[in-house]
């Protein structure tokens, strides 16, 4: 009882009372072990502030993020007490500093511990990676700095020895392409695609359908998408349609491109509908959802792609829409070509549906095409990843259409079965020789 009047104590004096009422005889006594470190937060974040630092001293700016709202301001005063709880305990959460506005508006907007845990987690590897980048970036400029040493020794030399150095920025048969070069070929492609190029629609229109995380895939799907486009030899005219300016997931998308609202960028982005700009009889919605199969790419139609990330939410929001609309349907014959392998999903990113769609568009060969689905997702493995994937098991290897048993297994213990007979290894020593060819040397 002392335990659950102690704990309930010190939840009044943080103003967390929602989870007074939790409190019982299980749970305040592993809330009472975490006394005094959730003490000693509280008084450090108890004075008044107009903002919150952490344990290495990263301010957090409490009245812009909830524009002064003052339960938002509760709200995330109790986050940055959870926070700081989560590193004293040493989970994955990062500091302060690399937690942007953003960021911070999306966890004020999750319902539970478990997900915030879970976003804290993913800002954490972000903000690893984001110092494995400096740190790389960093070695870099050093080695350049010692390549420029070296090369301003290497032109303190006579002329007559300068004049027979093959080097860049001396003798060289060839010119330095750069990157303005080549971005500048690639936009010149679309400019021609624009022309003379087959059109090709990206329904934005899913945006409050996902979820942030969901959002955040989709617009960097959606920026790949556009980088394959541009590379291709035959680029498709891309239309964004029922692109919202203020959605979560065109914000996003802005921010990944952020020249795509200039007048000379090559990419056409509409906030009406798709029906308002081609005629209707040329729409074909691309949904996996569907029966009607492409057998033939058709050079006439203008083929829609919903960007939608259903990670969560597996409804066939595209087959609805197209249904409701009346327009024509089709699917990628991915199950005509490909054999699925057991446990993987059949979605395809939205890059990897361009990809196919620009390949088949140039040859019409769907085998040729369909090489953008990742491998991991069929059964053609060869025998080296299936010895990669091995277990304690036997494994049935195609090429050689002979079991094959694992190292590990010992020999007297293996069995196996074929044609529905089970057949023992033990006392047959034939069959016994037969396997030894095949099992691994294990030195």
């Amino acid at each position: 009882m002392a335990m659950i009047t102690r704990s309930r104590q010190l939840l009044k004096l943080m103003h967390i009372t929602e989870n007074i009422r939790m409190l019982n005889s299980s749970n305040a006594k592993m809330f009472t072990k975490k006394y005094d470190v959730l003490f000693s937060i509280y008084r450090r974040f108890s004075q008044p502030f107009e903002g919150s630092r952490d344990e290495d001293g990263n301010e957090v700016d409490i009245k812009s993020i909830t524009n002064g709202d003052p339960e938002l301001e509760h709200k995330l005063k109790v986050i940055l007490l959870e926070a700081e709880v989560m590193r004293q305990e040493g989970k994955l959460v990062p500091p302060n500093s690399d937690i942007s506005k953003s960021h911070w508006t999306e966890l004020l907007s999750l319902p539970s511990r478990n997900a915030r845990r879970k976003m804290y987690e993913y800002l954490f590897k972000l903000s690893k990676k984001k110092e494995n980048r400096l740190t790389k970036k960093l070695e870099k400029r050093q080695k350049f700095e010692e390549h420029k040493q070296q090369r301003q020794e290497k032109t303190d030399v006579p002329i007559e020895e300068f004049a027979h150095m093959y080097d860049l920025q001396h003798n060289s048969l060839f010119l330095r392409i750069y990157e303005s070069t080549m971005n500048n070929l690639y936009n010149s492609r679309l400019i021609q695609a624009i022309t003379y190029g087959q059109k090709l629609v990206v329904d934005c229109g899913y945006d409050q359908n996902m979820t942030n995380r969901e959002n955040f895939n989709c617009a960097k799907q959606l920026m790949l998408l556009f980088a394959e486009n541009r590379m291709h030899k035959e680029p498709f005219d891309i239309h964004f349609c029922n692109a919202n300016p203020e959605s979560f997931l065109i914000k996003q998308l802005n921010k990944y491109i952020p020249t795509m609202y200039e007048k000379w960028f090559p990419l056409n982005i509409h906030e009406c509908s798709y029906l308002d700009i081609f005629p209707k009889d040329q729409l074909v919605y691309l949904t996996p959802h569907c029966r009607e199969e492409m057998s033939e790419f058709d050079h006439d139609a203008v083929y829609i792609i919903g960007s939608l990330v259903d990670k969560v939410n597996n409804e066939p929001l595209s087959l609805a829409k197209a249904k409701k609309e009346g327009l024509k349907m089709a699917k990628l014959p991915l199950d005509r070509y490909l054999q699925w392998g057991s446990g993987s999903g059949k979605s395809l990113t939205l890059n990897q549906v361009i990809s196919i769609l620009l390949d088949v568009q140039l040859n019409g060969d769907w085998n040729h095409a369909l090489r953008h689905v990742p491998r991991r997702k069929l059964v053609e493995y060869s025998g080296e990843e299936y010895s990669r994937n091995t277990s304690d098991r036997l494994k049935f290897d195609k090429p050689r259409t002979k079991w094959v048993p694992s190292a590990r297994v010992p020999f007297d213990s293996l069995s196996y079965q074929r044609k529905s007979v089970t057949r023992s290894l033990q006392g047959e020593e034939n069959n016994r020789t037969d396997f030894k060819h095949y099992i691994k040397d294990s030195s």
